[in-house]
């Protein structure tokens, strides 16, 4: 776990001083900086962040061929697997995509969370007052209200991203899980926590609009298909009438 804790290190130093910058320059309110902190941190990981979301909002939108193909060969686990791969691989898409740029996340959000836990000299020789609303941010949240907020916000955040209804446990179980491990937490992480969550709720709701936009265009482009269709075959039906009266 040091080991871990060392290779760390750099990151904390440049959040460290990001957080006293904020402090001394921006305002002088440790729950305020922490959110910017926040929104700091998730502006810099912007790019893997549209990655993930680029992804994501591509594999909703293929859902419904995955749920056609998930009927279809629904009593052949093998041949499910072998279709749904190949259709992957027709429409360029790799299921995995949205993973790794949550991987390459994960070691900010470490860094993040030990700088907040365990604030260094670096931060407590500048920040003189951790009181924030009704907390010591440093301390537990005497009253649990922020680690309610947090299982709120990261089922509403989780609620959003989940299209698959076997996931509707997983959707009911995360947060409650998270709940109970964060309720010890100091009630700095929680403010980061929740910060998060409702960042990623609106960034959540802005791939489902772009979604369903895209999803009426498609099925816009359809209609109008077979509706381009429809007239061809009536004016073929049309032909074939004029020409049996020419013969006859």
């Amino acid at each position: 776990m040091s080991q871990i804790l060392q290779l760390l290190q750099p990151i904390q130093n440049v959040l460290e001083y990001i957080v006293v910058f904020l402090y001394q320059n921006v305002i002088a309110n440790y729950g305020i900086v922490i959110i910017l902190l926040t929104i700091v941190v998730r502006l810099v990981l912007t790019p893997l962040t549209i990655s993930q979301t680029k992804s994501m909002a591509k594999m909703q939108k293929m859902q419904p061929q995955i749920k056609e193909l998930q009927k279809k060969y629904k009593d052949d686990k093998q041949r499910l697997q072998q279709e749904t791969m190949e259709f992957y691989k027709k429409n360029n898409v790799n299921p995995l995509a949205g993973c790794l740029p949550l991987i390459l996340q994960m070691p900010v959000f470490f860094a993040l969370f030990q700088t907040l836990r365990n604030p260094t000299e670096k931060v407590t020789d500048v920040v003189k007052d951790f009181n924030f609303l009704w907390m010591n941010l440093n301390e537990k949240d005497p009253y649990y209200i922020l680690v309610i907020l947090m299982v709120v916000t990261m089922f509403l955040s989780t609620k959003l991203s989940t299209t698959d209804p076997k996931q509707t446990k997983i959707m009911y179980l995360m947060p409650v899980v998270f709940g109970f491990i964060s309720w010890q937490f100091p009630a700095g992480i929680l403010v980061y926590w929740v910060t998060t969550n409702i960042w990623s709720i609106g960034q959540q709701y802005i791939v489902n609009r772009i979604v369903k936009r895209d999803r009426g265009k498609d099925d816009k482009s359809k209609s109008d298909i077979k509706e381009e269709l429809s007239q061809v075959q009536l004016k073929e039906i049309a032909r074939k009438k004029k020409k049996r009266r020419k013969k006859k």
